[in-house]
């Protein structure tokens, strides 16, 4: 047994060996980035794992460094590359030789990186997060709920020191419309690996208040594309779709489009932009109702013109009739003080007839008649004189009735209701568009005249 025992340098001395006879040549290795930290030499140390597909279980892990001489040429090639900054996160391609120290262990040395690798994993797993949201049928469902018609209570969830939440919140206090906001921070780390679950904390902080915001705003700072990774990942996106308030995003990207930004019911490039589009939907609603109440007004204006149009024509109608009957009225009436002024002259010529008549006979007769038929004359007069009263009476109140039924229809009882004519000239006025700036017109009232002049005509 002691012919086989190794001291722990022999060990590792056999297993360097092992190594470099195996790995005398670079390789490359596809890993994720799990930790990387640069120290103030420039040298990079990283930790390399690699995890389960569908989950983040790590099967995986090795220290790997990057001497900063080659880091200086690495770095800006890849960032440039991918537009992305070399972090934690990042599965990459990298090209390593395997080395082993007999005291620091195993170990892997960073020589390359193939940044149209990372670019491409990167693009596959946003299409993956694309594609299950659309299998599950929800990357819609914050698109497809209404807005306000006025927003004005808003949730916030930002960085109280961002630039950007301060850009915001200027932009909305000072619009030139004096509008006012109720807002509300909820903050959020709006950057690196926990920016994920701290929004999503504060959406579940916000979903309490439901029924009181009318939207839910999402805005952050300008920055690197690496910024935005944090807003393509499957479960902030997820909640923000199912999220039953309206979701604006402003994350401050101008070229890239986030899955947060695909999922939001709108999408804006900044927090500027974002506090301009609430100030305009206000805007907007205001124009809604000056313009209904234009509406309102010129139908207004139109039904009073058309009952003004139909007075009128009603008027031209209703005084000629008037008239018409009125002359008729008064010629039947002279007809009827004729007939009557004739039959009672008539009457009374044939009862003086009578009369004297009557007094002839008496004379002839004896003293005894005489008076007989005297006193029967006076009788005889008295009926004669009563009938004649009655009858004269009855053409009097046939007279009174004409004149009575001929009054009702007097233009002046027209006048009494609140109607009045409008004349030019002497004659009536029954189309206003005839009549011309500084006309001087007469109105006939119940009660009087007005003279005026024409302002406006139409």
């Amino acid at each position: 047994m002691d012919e086989h025992k190794l001291s722990l340098s022999e060990l590792n001395n056999q297993v360097k060996e092992t190594i470099q006879d195996n790995f005398f040549e670079s390789i490359w290795v596809v890993a994720e980035i799990g930790e990387l930290n640069i120290n103030r030499n420039g040298h990079a140390y990283l930790e390399l794992v690699e995890k389960e597909e569908h989950s983040d279980k790590i099967i995986a892990k090795a220290r790997a460094t990057i001497w900063s001489y080659t880091l200086r040429m690495l770095k800006p090639y890849f960032e440039t590359t991918t537009k992305q900054e070399l972090t934690a996160g990042l599965k990459v391609l990298v090209n390593v030789s395997v080395e082993f120290h007999e005291i620091y262990g195993f170990s892997l040395n960073v020589r390359d990186i193939d940044p149209t690798y990372t670019l491409g994993d990167l693009e596959k797993r946003r299409l993956e997060i694309i594609s299950r949201l659309e299998e599950e049928g929800t990357i819609d469902l914050n698109k497809e709920l209404d807005l306000p018609p006025v927003i004005q209570k808003v949730a916030i969830i930002s960085s109280a020191t961002a630039a950007g939440y301060e850009d915001f919140f200027k932009q909305l206090s000072n619009n030139p419309y004096k509008y006012k906001f109720y807002t509300r921070l909820f903050p959020a780390i709006m950057q690196g690996e926990q920016t994920e679950s701290s929004i999503i904390d504060e959406l579940d902080k916000i979903y309490q208040y439901e029924d009181f915001f009318d939207v839910v705003v999402i805005i952050r700072g300008g920055g690197s594309r690496s910024d935005l990774m944090s807003f393509d990942k499957y479960f902030l996106a997820a909640n923000i779709a199912q999220f039953p308030l309206p979701v604006i995003s402003g994350i401050g990207h101008e070229k890239d489009v986030s899955i947060v930004d695909m999922v939001s019911h709108t999408s804006l490039k900044t927090p500027t932009a974002v506090a301009e589009f609430l100030i305009a939907n206000i805007a907007e609603f205001e124009d809604y109702l000056d313009s209904l109440f234009e509406n309102v007004s010129s139908f207004v204006l139109e039904k009073l013109s058309d009952e003004q149009k139909r007075i009128e024509l009603i008027s031209r109608q209703f005084v000629p009739d008037v008239q018409n009957r009125l002359f008729k009225e008064k010629t039947k009436l002279t007809l009827i003080r004729e007939k009557l002024y004739n039959e009672s002259n008539q009457f009374i010529n044939r009862a003086s007839a009578n009369l004297g008549e009557y007094q002839r006979t008496l004379e002839s007769n004896t003293h005894f008649s005489f008076r007989m038929k005297s006193k029967s004359l006076e009788q005889l007069n008295e009926k004669l004189t009563y009938r004649a009263k009655n009858q004269l009476d009855e053409q009097l109140r046939k007279l009174n009735y004409f004149e009575k039924a001929v009054s009702h229809l007097d233009p002046r009882n027209v006048l009494k209701k609140g109607y009045s004519i409008t004349k030019y000239k002497g004659k009536p006025v029954i189309n206003a568009t005839k009549l011309k700036l500084g006309d001087e017109i007469e109105t006939i009232l119940f009660e009087g005249e007005v003279v005026s002049k024409v302002k406006l005509a139409k």
